[in-house]
């Protein structure tokens, strides 16, 4: 299929950007275009203008220092993932993106495009929640901040107002000594998650002292799994498991039911990734 006829412009500043965005209700914000453009050949998105913002200079930064990684909204996902400092800073960056998409879809795929999309079976809103990370929103009232875990509001549907767009993302920095986990289940490589979990850990002579347990695909936005994460405090390589996975499977209830996956399926595969995700870490040799 073929999309609706639109208009299209190509501001070269972050203002003119905001100004074209304002003049219609109906625009939207083009950067990567790899989930906007399949959305409008089906028709499912009603769009009269296109802003297209590839042109405008410095949005396609990325730094990377003691503080995290900062990410501009037209950096595509690979160049991210081939960032060695960015992978040092925030490990989670490179074993997240692994997961998304395929190469081609990489190419063209922005961070901030999939942190903008929300949608919750994928990586990057939830590897943002995870580190704490903080969305830098442009509009006609000026620039603002918002912290991943209040950007999220629904599926497909965040703090952004009419007329704004996201112009960075700045992702925590790991602390050192920390391990990062990214996994998922998907019915083929590149698929969107069925169930998936970001799982920063910090450890101590054997055993997990804290962690941040996100989980995605399985509700409406990337959820904290605080249960989990109370009860894997001190947990060792030789704990049992069903106490951590019962925290789990409490933290995923409620969990979506579709024609993909079962709610019942979902929290458990779930809860059996992070029991996963917690042997493995600790069976690393620096981990003891």
């Amino acid at each position: 299929m073929k999309p609706a006829p639109f208009d299209y412009c190509a501001p070269a500043t972050v203002a003119e950007a905001i100004e074209a965005l304002g003049s219609d209700e109906s625009s939207r914000v083009l950067a990567g275009g790899q989930s906007l453009i399949p959305t409008m050949n089906f028709r499912l998105t009603d769009i009269s203008l296109l802003v297209d913002i590839g042109n405008v200079a410095g949005l396609d930064a990325i730094d990377a220092d003691d503080s995290g990684v900062r990410v501009g909204a037209t950096a595509t996902q690979s160049r991210v993932l081939n960032d060695d400092a960015a992978a040092v800073a925030v490990p989670g960056l490179r074993a997240a993106l692994a997961h998304v998409g395929h190469l081609a879809i990489r190419n063209r795929g922005t961070v901030c495009g999939s942190i903008a999309h929300a949608d919750p079976a994928a990586e990057l809103p939830a590897l943002a929640v995870a580190t704490d990370a903080v969305i830098t929103i442009a509009g006609p009232d000026g620039t603002r901040r918002v912290d991943a875990a209040d950007f999220y509001l629904g599926p497909f549907w965040t703090a952004l107002a009419d007329g704004e767009l996201v112009t960075e993302v700045r992702f925590g920095a790991s602390r050192a000594g920390s391990v990062t986990v990214v996994d998922e289940i998907s019915r083929r490589a590149g698929d969107f998650a069925l169930a998936g979990l970001v799982a920063i850990f910090d450890t101590d002579s054997g055993s997990v002292r804290s962690a941040r347990l996100v989980g995605f695909g399985i509700g409406s936005v990337p959820k904290r799994l605080a249960a989990a994460e109370a009860a894997i405090s001190g947990w060792a390589a030789d704990h049992p498991d069903g106490g951590l996975f019962d925290a789990a499977i409490e933290d995923a209830a409620g969990a979506l039911d579709d024609i993909h996956a079962s709610g019942r399926y979902r929290r458990e595969v779930l809860a059996a990734m992070v029991v996963r995700a917690a042997r493995d870490v600790l069976a690393q040799p620096e981990s003891r």
